[in-house]
C-alpha cells in the first residue's frame, strides 16, 4: 500500500514538475527574444561605438589606431560641434510651444458641443502624414523671395531657407509645432476625458472662473501627460536629422548633432570621430532625461 502511494506521489510530483518546467521554459523563451535583440542590436552596437570612438579607423586598410580620448577632446574644441549642439537645443523650442497649443486645443475640443469629431480628425492629420512630405511642403511655404506663400501672405521678402542662422531655425520650429500638435492634442484629450466632471462642477459652484478651473484642475490633472510629452519630445528632438537634411538643406543654421555625426561618419568616413560624437549625444540625452525625471513631481510621487 505504501509503495502504491509512493508511486502515485512520484507521478503527481513528476506531472507538476513537467508542467512547471514547460511554463518556465516558454516564459524564458519569450523573455529571451527581446533580450537577445537588445544584446545584438543595442548593447553590442553601443560597445562597438565606444571602442570605435577611441580609435582612428582606416576604412581602406581596415586598421585601427588607438587614440584614447583624443577624439572627444578634439570634438569639444571644434566649432562645428558646438554650433550643431546649440542648433539642436534651440530647435527644441518647438516642444513647449507645441505642448501648450496641443493642450489648449484639447480643452477647446473637450468643451465643444458640435463638430468635435471632424475637428479632431483635421487637427490629427499631420500626425499620420509623412514627415518628409511635411518638410517638403513647408520648404515651399517658406520659399525665399516673393514666390514663397509665407512671404506673399505677409508682404515680406525674407530668405527663410538661407545662411541666416535664425530665420531657418524659426521656420523649422514652426513646422515642428504644426506637425506635432495632432499627436499632442490626442494624448491631452484622452487625459482630459479621465478627469471627473464633478471637479469642475464643484469649482463652478464655488465661483471659480474658467481660467481658475484650467489652472487649478486641468493643468495639475494633466501633469503626467505633459511630463511624457516633454521627455519623449526632448529625446526625439535631440536625435533630429531629417530637418537638417531635407528642410534645412544642410545649411549651417540647421545642422544638428545627428547631422554632424552623419557628415563625419558617412560623408567623410571618419568613423572614430563620428562614434565619439554619438557617445557624447547619448550622454547628453541621458543627462537631460535624468534631470527631467529628478525635477518632475510625477517621478517623485512614483518613488514615494
Amino acid at each position: 500500500m505504501q509503495a502504491i502511494q509512493l508511486l502515485h506521489t512520484k507521478k503527481v510530483y513528476k506531472k507538476k514538475f513537467n508542467a512547471k518546467f514547460k511554463e518556465h521554459f516558454f516564459a524564458y523563451l519569450f523573455i529571451a527574444i527581446p533580450v537577445l535583440g537588445f544584446l545584438m542590436f543595442t548593447a553590442y552596437a553601443l560597445g562597438y561605438s565606444l571602442f570605435m570612438s577611441m580609435t582612428n579607423f582606416n576604412a581602406i586598410k581596415g586598421t585601427y589606431k588607438f587614440v584614447g580620448f583624443e577624439n572627444y577632446i578634439d570634438i569639444f574644441k571644434e566649432e562645428n560641434f558646438r554650433t550643431a549642439t546649440l542648433n539642436t537645443i534651440l530647435m527644441l523650442a518647438s516642444i513647449p510651444v507645441g505642448v501648450f497649443i496641443g493642450l489648449i486645443l484639447a480643452v477647446y475640443l473637450k468643451r465643444l458641443a458640435k463638430g468635435r469629431t471632424l475637428l479632431t480628425i483635421l487637427f490629427y492629420l499631420p500626425a499620420v502624414t509623412s514627415s518628409i512630405a511635411i518638410m517638403i511642403v513647408f520648404k515651399e511655404l517658406f520659399k525665399n523671395g516673393e514666390s514663397g506663400l509665407i512671404n506673399s501672405l505677409f508682404g515680406t521678402k525674407l530668405n527663410w531657407i538661407s545662411n541666416d542662422p535664425w530665420l531657418i531655425k524659426i521656420a523649422i520650429v514652426i513646422k515642428n509645432v504644426w506637425a506635432g500638435i495632432g499627436g499632442t492634442m490626442i494624448l491631452y484629450l484622452a487625459g482630459l476625458n479621465n478627469i471627473p466632471d464633478s471637479y469642475y462642477e464643484v469649482a463652478r459652484v464655488q465661483g471659480a472662473s474658467r481660467w481658475q478651473q484650467f489652472v487649478d484642475i486641468t493643468l495639475p490633472m494633466s501633469n503626467s501627460t505633459s511630463f511624457y510629452l516633454i521627455v519623449t519630445g526632448v529625446i526625439s528632438g535631440l536625435q533630429n536629422y531629417a530637418d537638417s537634411q531635407v528642410m534645412g538643406a544642410g545649411l549651417p543654421g540647421a545642422r544638428t548633432i545627428v547631422y554632424y555625426i552623419w557628415n563625419y561618419g558617412i560623408n567623410q568616413s571618419r568613423y572614430g570621430w563620428a562614434s565619439a560624437a554619438s557617445i557624447l549625444l547619448a550622454i547628453i540625452i541621458l543627462c537631460i532625461t535624468i534631470i527631467l525625471f529628478s525635477k518632475s513631481n510625477i517621478f517623485k510621487d512614483v518613488r514615494k
